[in-house]
């Protein structure tokens, strides 16, 4: 059967051009149009053309994969992850020859074609036609032959590796359903099949953990930072990390290293070629980042680049290198590197490196990331590379962003229409630097449709710090970053919930299509991480209200929005419950928070914008959104924790102390709510809740060390009292070569004249660690009796920095919160 797909539910495709094959002599038995839709949902991403009419269910003794003799590894690894499959199913070993297997069954023959179609001497009926589509060496086949052989071709060997991935896939589905049983049931899959986005993949975050994940979602693409140093000789030395390569080669990933940001080079270079730093002003440089710029006129820059792109050029797996342009626009002013554009010398400097390492491997190609610093100038940096060389498009503010504004703008569109090689640096996530849940399948497949249409060459996307906390996101930008006129939004939605094993994946997919817009309503704005630099205290206290439709409200163009988005986030906690899957209850219950927080902020700001006079029902009113603001981060809080628990219990800190980026996430949603209150108590607003939110108490820095690294510290903490109960203190590394240790917390109390008359009230004697890598850096103390008329204090033994620490290894800074436990 083969059917048009025009209907959600219906996912099986009309094969265009493609000749009538005869089917398997085994007995085949046919299928039918729901178990052919539930095959397909497993496989991602969902070809362009695929049909499934009949199956073979055989022993799983009885099956054989076939190899040409001269196959590549590619096609060799293909050949066993294929058979690990079978084996896994079946218990049996599945053969893997060079050779006919005249005893088997059913044969799965692997490997490339020429343009006459033919893969081992057999015709394969439509392969020849994959050399005229997109990406031809991407392109693959599958078609049943009539000698009991299903045929898995491509052009080129990663077509056939894509082939083994879509039968993988398949397959899983059909072992899905165990009938206990070493019989294995195989579907007759007629496919056609190639991508949209020649290159698809990542960099940072887990992206080198993680190439085998990427892989089986047929994303080939990681680049990835390397050591960049310099050797005895004074020379460039840059080394690829022992491994990286040899496994992104067997799984058909293309690892492209990077050459860092050309301002951000190692601090070696300096101490080595003093003259290789910027002329300028120190001051302006340190206003802009903690940089240290470099003269790139200096014919030392050119060697030292040309020195590391040659040691890359070695390798005989890399085909690529990233040359990284600065992030920021600080120029160095000496008069040969004032006459050029800073960037177009940057990009004239890599060009040079890049003909120095072309002797040693002449197919070498070269990619530029343009950035921020160089947005103004990328028009002549564009118009300073010759074809061969591609551009990626980076920028901090434009690509890292989740707004629903299209990404390429006229000038790239243009470039990349002309046929010019163009690809982009988008995040995949709710923010670069936060950490929050979201499956935002609406998201993605805008953002992928966009670079489809624009005629983009390549997706490296940024989902850090791991790909675990974002599965969803990253697996649909595989899916529509492929074929993005494929599944809709609910169809990709229903495969991922299959694959999941969720017990409704009807469900789950409108629990998905339901969340993911409210999810982009709010990080759309840029929330939370906006809040990480302006604050909310700020926009309270400014002259007007904020205005709904801009800032932190862009997608909240009227205060009805807020009802319409909590109303979402309500059915979606009703599916997400009735599914009992507590990572979509707690992402829910983590968007519904911050738009909760939203909705009081505006409130809030509504009711006691300066310059009116504030009336009692505004000050209720006030209240009302303040209470709002409270609930909403608290939720938000303990579902991110929650959720982080669910889909990634190893990275979750043990310590809130963490300088992790989820622990900076929890912090931000309390502070949050710490500065709508202190804003609230300076308009003599009541917050009961004040107690229950973590303020800081003190601090220590690096001078405090100075008589020695042992020191007891004391802070009175009588304002953040909110009567008897149980108070949690925590303690949080800022920066700094050394972190401290805590020997013990006490809560002391004092007469209100004498601070020296100290009775003890409870005291946490263990030990912690706050640094890099905290460890059980959270204290509690209890008060029984709470008396008004005393004043209270927080004693802490504390050992930091040794006093004669080496310059290159010195710092220690950091400070203490408090809060009442619920």
């Amino acid at each position: 059967m083969k059917t048009s797909c025009c209907l959600a539910s219906v996912v099986i495709f009309v094969v265009q051009g493609i000749l009538p094959v005869a089917r398997l002599s085994a007995a085949t038995p046919q299928v039918g149009r729901e178990e052919a839709a539930e095959w397909i949902r497993w496989v991602v991403p969902l070809p362009r053309q695929i049909a499934i009419e009949r199956k073979a269910v055989v022993p799983g003794d009885q099956v054989a994969i076939t190899v040409a003799s001269e196959a590549s590894l590619l096609e060799r690894s293909a050949a066993a992850e294929l058979a690990g499959v079978f084996e896994k199913s079946t218990g049996h070993k599945t053969r893997i020859g060079a050779g006919r297997n005249a005893g088997a069954t059913v044969e799965i023959l692997i490997g490339t074609c020429g343009k006459d179609g033919r893969l081992a001497g057999r015709l394969v009926p439509g392969a020849g036609r994959l050399f005229t589509l997109a990406s031809p060496e991407q392109a693959y086949r599958i078609v049943p032959l009539a000698d009991r052989t299903l045929a898995l071709v491509g052009t080129a060997p990663q077509g056939a590796y894509y082939a083994a991935k879509t039968l993988q896939q398949l397959l899983s589905a059909a072992c899905s359903k165990p009938d206990n049983s070493t019989a294995v049931t195989i579907p007759l899959a007629e496919v056609t099949d190639w991508p949209d986005l020649a290159e698809r993949g990542l960099w940072g975050g887990s992206a080198n953990e993680d190439i085998e994940w990427l892989a089986e979602r047929k994303m080939n693409l990681v680049e990835s930072h390397i050591e960049l140093s310099l050797g005895r000789d004074g020379r460039g030395v840059a080394v690829i990390p022992e491994g990286l390569l040899a496994r992104a080669q067997r799984h058909a990933v293309k690892l492209v290293p990077i050459i860092t940001h050309l301002e951000q080079l190692p601090s070696a270079v300096f101490a080595r070629y003093p003259q290789l730093k910027a002329v300028g002003d120190e001051k302006a440089w340190r206003r802009v980042g903690d940089v240290t710029p470099v003269c790139f006129s200096q014919p030392k820059a050119q060697e030292i680049l040309a020195d590391w792109l040659t040691c890359l050029a070695r390798y005989p797996e890399v085909t690529d290198v990233n040359v990284w342009l600065s992030e920021n626009e600080v120029p160095c002013q000496c008069d040969r590197c004032k006459a050029v554009n800073p960037f177009v010398l940057q990009t004239r400097l890599a060009l040079h490196a890049w003909e120095a390492a072309k002797r040693i491997k002449p197919s070498l190609r070269l990619r530029i990331l343009l950035t921020q610093g160089s947005y103004r100038s990328n028009d002549k940096v564009l118009a300073s590379v010759p074809p061969e060389v591609g551009i990626t498009y980076y920028d901090g503010g434009r690509t890292y962003d989740s707004s629903r504004q299209p990404m390429i703008y006229p000038l790239l569109e243009k470039y990349a229409a002309e046929g010019r090689w163009l690809g982009c640096y988008p995040q995949l996530t709710a923010s670069w630097r936060i950490v929050c849940p979201w499956s935002g399948p609406q998201f993605i497949k805008a953002r992928m449709s966009e670079f489809a249409a624009k005629r983009l060459q390549c997706l490296c996307g940024y989902a850090t710090p791991s790909n675990r906390f974002y599965e969803f996101n990253v697996t649909a930008a595989a899916e529509w970053s492929w074929n993005a006129s494929g599944r809709s939004e609910r169809e990709f939605s229903l495969a991922w919930a299959a694959r999941q094993g969720l017990a409704d994946p009807e469900k789950a997919a409108d629990w998905a299509v339901t969340l993911g817009p409210v999810g982009w309503d709010v990080y759309g704005g840029r929330v939370p991480f906006i809040w990480v630099y302006s604050g909310v205290a700020g926009m309270l206290r400014q002259g007007k209200p904020p205005r709904l439709g801009a800032g932190i409200f862009t997608y909240f163009p009227t205060k009805e929005h807020f009802d319409h988005d909590l109303a979402a986030c309500e059915r979606a906690m009703g599916l997400a419950q009735g599914l009992q899957a507590p990572a979509l209850i707690e992402e829910t219950r983590v968007i519904r928070g911050l738009v909760q927080m939203l909705k009081g902020l505006y409130l809030m700001a509504e009711a006691v914008a300066p310059g009116k006079k504030i009336s009692s029902d505004d000050r209720q009113r006030a209240a009302a959104a303040l209470a709002l603001v409270d609930q909403g981060s608290r939720d938000a809080h303990d579902g991110l924790l929650n959720w982080g628990a669910a889909v990634a219990p190893k990275l979750v800190p043990k310590s809130l102390g963490s300088t992790s980026r989820l622990a900076d996430t929890l912090d931000c949603l309390e502070r949050t709510a710490v500065e709508a209150s202190d804003v609230a108590q300076g308009m003599g607003i009541n917050d009961p809740g004040r107690p229950y939110r973590a303020r800081r108490i003190g601090g220590w820095t690096t001078d405090d060390f100075k008589a020695g690294p042992s020191q007891k510290k004391t802070w009175e903490v009588t304002k953040f009292l909110g009567g008897p109960g149980q108070y949690r203190v925590m303690f949080h590394y800022d920066r700094g070569w050394y972190g401290a240790r805590i020997k013990c917390v006490s809560l002391v109390s004092t007469p209100p004249d004498d601070a020296a008359q100290q009775a003890e009230l409870s005291r946490d004697a263990h030990e912690g660690i706050t640094g890099y890598q905290p460890k059980n850096t959270t204290y509690e103390v209890s008060l029984r009796e709470y008396d008004p008329k005393r004043r209270y204090f927080v004693l802490v033994d504390l050992v930091g920095m040794p006093p004669n620490s080496p310059p290159e290894h010195s710092g220690c800074v950091g400070h203490a919160t408090m809060k009442k436990v619920r």
